[in-house]
C-alpha cells in the first residue's frame, strides 16, 4: 500500500466532503447550536413552566364540615415555614456540612410567605368529588372519618385520592402532604411546650452531613449517564453523510468507476476514504464535547447545584472516542457500500442508529459496572467507560482494555470494507450484492488472506474468544470450591477455546478459497531453524520469568486468592501421567492452535507490510488475547519473537516447537512458577531469577536467534 496515494485520495475525498453543505451542517453547525438551544432554551421552558405550577391554585375536595379545620391547618403551615425561614438552623431538620452554603437570609425566606397555600378547599361528597377528580375539574380528594378529631393518643387516617397520570394532580397531593406535615410540626411543637419540654427531647441524633464529593465529580454523576451515548449519537451523525456521499453517491454521480479504474489499489482507496470520514467524525465528536462542556458550565442551573463539567476527563474521553470514530467509519463504508443510491444507503445505515439508543439501556441501568462481558461489548463498554472518567474511577487496565478492543472492531470494520471495495461484482451490483459478497460460489481462489481478510477474522474472533471462555467459566466451575477443580473441567477449559483458535482461521482458509499449504506455512523447515527454536524456549523460559518480576517492580502484581487453574496445574505436576496430560495441554495445544493463528492466518494476511510493522503488529494482537493484563507487555514481547522466528524460517513449525518448549516448561517447572506465584503477596515485587541461571538463559536464547537467521530457506517463499 503506497502512503502517498492513500494521502492523495485522502485530500481529494476531505475536500470534497468539506465542500458539502450538509456535512458542514451535521459536524459544524448542529453541535454549536444544538447544545446553547437544547440546554439554555430547555433550561427556561422548564423554569418557566415549573413557575407556572407553582403559582397555579389547585382545587382538593374535602368533606362536608371540614372546611374550618383545613383553614386551620392552612394557616399553621404557613406559620411553620415562616419560623423555619427565620432560623438559621431548624431544630427539626439536618445540618447539611461540606459546601460552606448558608442557609437563606429573613427577607428573601419570607418573600410570599404571608400568601395562603395554593390551594382551594371546597366540600363535596365523595362520589361528585371522584367524577370531578376524572374530568379534571378538581385535582385531589381528602377522605376523612366521621366527626374527625385530632386526638393524642390516635393520629387521625387522612386519605388523599389523586390522578397519578396528571401532573397537576400530582402537584396537588405533594402539596396536601406538606401542609399536613407542617401542621403536624405545629401541633407537636405545642404538646411539647404544653409539658415544658424541649424539640430536642424528642431527636436521638442530630445528624451533620458533610458533602465531600467535588464539583467535577458531581456533575459527572449527573452527566455521565447519558453524555457519553449522546456523544456516540453525534459521532455517528458526523460520520454518516461523507461515508454516504463517498459510497453510494459516487455510484449516483458515475465518479466511482472512474476512482477504481485508476492505479490506486483498492485498499488504498478504502483507505484514503475511511481517514476522510474518521477526520470528519473526530471533529464532531471534540466540537460536541467542548459544545456541550462550555454551555453546561454557564448553565444557570449548574451554577446554583455547584456542579462542574468533568474537565479532567476531557482528554481520555476524547482518546476513547478515537477508536470508536474509527469502527462508525469503516462500519458506515462497509453497509452505504451495499446501497446503489442516497436514499438506499440511508436506509441500510439507519439501524447503526439504534446501536448507541439500545447502549444507553444498559448504562443507565443501576448497578451495572464496566466488567466481565461488557469489557467487549462494543460501544457500551466505551460509553461505560467515559461514564467511570467522569466519576473519577476506572483503571489503567480497563482504559487499556476498552481501547485496544475497539481498536480490533475498528480494525475490522475497515477490513470488511476493503473487501467489498475489492470485488468490483459486488460494489457495482444493482441488486443482490449481500448474496454475492457471502457466497462461496462467486470467490476466487487465492494463495494467501488478504490483510484484510486476516484482520477482520482477529476482529471478530477477540470477542468471540472472550465470551467462549467466559461462558465455558460459568458452565464448568463451581464458585463455590474453586481450590478443588475437577481435572475434566480443566480439560475442557484449556482444549476447547485453543480447538476455537484453530478451527476457525482452517474454516475461514476453506471459505475464502484459500491454499492451505502457504496460508498456515505448512511447509518443512531446515534442521537450524528448529534447533535454533529449541534453544528459544529453553532460553526464554528464564528470561521471561526475570521480565516479570523486574515489571512488578513499577505495576503491581496481585494474585488471584483462588485460581482454579494454577490449581489443577500443581495437581496435575505430582503425578507421571498427569504432567504428560499437563504437557499437551499447556504445550502441544497452544504451541499448534495459537501459531496457526496468529504466525500463520494473520501473519501471511500482512506479508505486504513491511517486516517490523507486520511483526510488532503480530505481537501487540498475541497479547491482547491473553489475559490478565499483568502478563499482557511481556507476552506481546514474545508473540513478536514468535513472529519473527515464522518471518525468518518461512514455516509455522519452529514457532511450534519454540512455543511448545516455553509454555510446558512454564508449567512444570514447580520452582519458577508455582512457588513463587503461590508464596506471593500482593502489592511486592517477585522474586527474580538468579544471575547464574539468567545470564546461561540470555546465551541460549541469543544462540537460537542466530541460528533461526541461519535456517532461512534459500529460495523467498513468503
Amino acid at each position: 500500500m503506497s502512503p502517498r496515494i492513500v494521502k492523495v485520495v485522502y485530500y481529494k475525498e476531505l475536500h470534497d466532503a468539506l465542500r458539502d453543505r450538509r456535512t458542514i451542517f451535521a459536524t459544524v453547525i448542529v453541535p454549536l447550536l444544538l447544545y446553547p438551544i437544547m440546554l439554555l432554551g430547555l433550561a427556561e421552558v422548564t423554569q418557566f413552566a415549573r413557575a407556572k405550577l407553582d403559582r397555579e391554585v389547585y382545587t382538593v375536595a374535602i368533606p362536608a364540615g371540614t372546611k374550618g379545620l383545613f383553614d386551620k391547618i392552612s394557616q399553621a403551615g404557613t406559620v411553620a415555614k415562616k419560623k423555619e425561614a427565620a432560623a438559621t438552623i431548624d431544630d427539626d431538620d439536618d445540618l447539611i456540612g461540606g459546601r460552606s452554603t448558608p442557609k437563606p437570609a429573613l427577607p428573601s425566606s419570607l418573600q410570599g410567605l404571608d400568601k395562603a397555600p395554593p390551594l382551594k378547599f371546597v366540600e363535596k361528597t365523595e362520589p361528585d368529588a371522584e367524577k370531578e377528580l376524572a374530568s379534571g375539574d378538581i385535582r385531589a380528594i381528602v377522605i376523612l372519618p366521621p366527626e374527625p378529631r385530632i386526638q393524642i393518643n390516635e393520629p387521625l387516617p387522612l386519605e388523599i385520592k389523586f390522578d397519578r397520570a396528571e401532573q397537576r394532580s400530582r402537584d396537588a397531593c405533594e402539596r396536601l402532604e406538606k401542609m399536613v406535615e407542617d401542621y403536624e410540626k405545629t401541633v407537636m411543637r405545642e404538646r411539647l411546650a404544653s409539658r415544658m419540654l424541649n424539640p430536642s427531647f424528642l431527636r436521638a441524633f442530630k445528624l451533620i452531613k458533610h458533602d465531600v464529593s467535588p464539583p467535577s465529580k458531581l456533575g459527572g454523576s449527573v452527566l455521565g449517564s447519558f453524555l457519553p451515548l449522546l456523544f456516540i449519537m453525534m459521532l455517528i451523525t458526523g460520520a454518516i453523510y461523507p461515508a454516504i456521499d463517498m459510497t453510494a453517491g459516487e455510484k449516483e454521480r458515475s465518479t466511482l468507476e472512474t476512482l477504481i479504474s485508476s492505479p490506486a489499489r483498492p485498499i488504498e482507496i478504502i483507505s484514503g476514504k475511511f481517514l476522510a470520514v474518521a477526520t470528519i467524525a473526530l471533529a464532531n465528536a471534540a466540537l460536541n464535547v467542548g459544545s456541550f462542556g462550555g454551555t453546561f458550565s454557564v448553565l444557570p442551573a449548574a451554577q446554583m447545584s455547584g456542579f462542574q463539567f468533568p474537565w479532567a476527563a476531557l482528554p481520555l474521553t476524547l482518546l476513547l472516542l478515537l477508536p470508536l470514530a474509527l469502527f462508525f467509519s469503516g462500519l458506515l463504508l462497509a453497509v452505504s457500500s451495499f446501497a446503489a443510491n442516497h436514499k438506499e444507503a440511508q436506509v441500510y445505515c439507519l439501524p447503526i442508529y439504534l446501536v448507541p439508543v439500545l447502549g444507553m439501556m444498559v448504562v443507565m441501568m443501576p448497578g451495572i459496572e464496566l466488567d466481565g462481558p461488557l469489557l467487549l461489548l462494543p460501544v457500551v463498554n466505551t460509553a461505560l467507560m467515559i461514564k467511570e472518567l467522569f466519576l473519577s474511577h476506572g483503571t489503567a487496565q480497563q482504559i487499556m482494555f476498552v481501547f485496544l478492543s475497539t481498536c480490533f472492531y475498528a480494525a475490522g470494520t475497515v477490513a470488511l470494507a476493503a473487501r467489498i471495495f475489492a470485488r468490483e461484482e459486488v460494489l457495482f451490483s444493482a441488486q443482490g450484492s449481500l448474496r454475492l459478497f457471502l457466497n462461496r460460489r462467486f470467490f476466487r481462489p487465492s494463495a494467501e488472506p488478504g490483510a484484510g481478510d486476516s484482520l477482520l477474522l482477529i476482529a471478530l474472533l477477540f470477542p468471540l474468544n472472550f465470551y467462549f471462555q467466559l461462558t465455558l467459566t460459568r458452565l464448568l466451575l463451581d464458585t463455590t470450591h474453586l481450590d478443588n477443580i475437577d481435572i475434566g473441567s480443566f480439560v475442557a477449559l484449556v482444549l476447547l477455546p485453543q480447538s476455537l483458535l484453530l478451527l476457525v482461521p482452517v474454516g475461514a482458509a476453506w471459505y475464502l478459497k484459500l491454499d492451505m499449504k502457504k496460508t498456515f506455512l505448512w511447509r518443512t523447515p531446515r534442521w537450524q531453524a528448529m534447533l535454533g527454536a529449541l534453544f528459544l524456549g529453553f532460553g526464554s523460559f528464564l528470561i521471561v520469568q526475570q521480565l516479570v518480576a523486574w515489571q512488578s517492580h513499577f505495576w503491581e502484581f496481585t494474585p488471584a486468592d483462588k485460581d482454579p487453574l494454577k490449581t489443577a496445574i500443581q495437581t496435575l505436576s505430582k503425578s507421571g501421567w498427569g504432567i504428560a496430560l499437563l504437557i499437551f495441554l499447556i504445550g502441544v495445544t497452544p504451541g499448534i492452535c495459537e501459531e496457526h493463528l496468529f504466525r500463520g492466518f494473520l501473519l501471511q494476511g500482512l506479508r505486504t507490510w513491511k517486516k517490523w510493522a507486520a511483526l510488532i503488529t503480530v505481537g501487540v494482537i498475541f497479547g491482547a488475547y491473553h489475559v490478565p493484563f499483568f502478563n499482557q507487555p511481556v507476552i506481546m514481547l514474545m508473540g513478536i519473537v514468535l513472529a519473527f522466528v515464522a518471518y525468518e524460517t518461512r514455516s509455522i513449525w519452529p514457532g511450534v516447537l519454540y512455543h511448545f518448549t516455553h509454555n510446558s516448561l512454564t508449567a512444570v517447572v514447580p520452582a519458577f512458577l508455582g512457588a513463587q506465584e503461590s508464596e506471593h503477596v500482593a502489592g511486592e515485587p517477585l522474586a527474580g531469577v538468579p544471575l547464574q541461571w539468567l545470564l546461561p538463559a540470555i546465551a541460549l536464547f541469543a544462540v537460537g536467534l542466530w541460528l533461526v537467521r541461519k535456517g532461512r530457506p534459500a529460495v523467498e517463499v513468503i
